[in-house]
């Protein structure tokens, strides 16, 4: 049975035999290889699809935890996932500005960062240089470096930044501000 150039989808010549039922099995066998699938979680849709019948380009949603995974040469990759934000215990002294501050991993290899800090006592600046809180050690090892943040405009100031430490610390680098928005952050797992 020859196939289509492209994807190699099998087709009937007109000098093959007929044989519809066949036709169809092997049709229906090469397009379930390569239609976006779904199922219940990672282990149904090991279940479904063992390793020696995997191959690369599959994709498979997982209603639990909503995410959407792809089929490399070895193994199924995460493309999207639905985030899972957990609260990010902040320092003695220090509240939410906003939003509560949190974290999540995103396509397991990023943190995420989202919310805004400032001190707890009104009118107080968070002081350049302060460990402001910690990122949950349930979302693995960031890398640690500095990352630019938004933060209060002090006229001639324009710039500050976190520093996340190895042991998962954040500390705000920069003149000291009222407020410091951590939205947009992304901090590449340490592998």
């Amino acid at each position: 049975m020859p196939t289509t150039p492209i994807s190699q989808a099998p087709y009937p010549a007109g000098a093959d035999a007929d044989n519809v039922p066949a036709d169809l099995q092997a049709l229906a066998e090469w397009a379930s290889t390569r239609v976006g699938m779904s199922f219940a979680d990672a282990a149904a849709r090991n279940a479904a699809i063992p390793d020696v019948d995997a191959r690369p380009g599959m994709l498979a949603w997982l209603d639990t935890p909503g995410s959407l995974t792809i089929r490399t040469a070895s193994a199924w990759r995460t493309v999207w996932s639905a985030l899972a934000w957990t609260d990010i215990a902040l320092a003695t002294g220090y509240s939410l500005y906003g939003t509560t501050p949190q974290a999540a991993l995103d396509s397991g290899n990023f943190i995420v960062l989202r919310g805004g800090v400032q001190k707890s006592s009104a009118g107080t600046q968070i002081i350049g240089n302060s460990v402001i809180g910690s990122i949950p050690s349930s979302l693995g090892n960031p890398l640690s470096g500095d990352y630019p943040i938004a933060m209060q405009w002090l006229g001639s100031v324009s710039a500050g930044r976190v520093y996340v430490a190895p042991n998962r610390e954040i500390t705000y680098v920069g003149p000291d501000v009222g407020w410091i928005s951590l939205n947009g952050i992304r901090i590449p797992l340490n592998t």
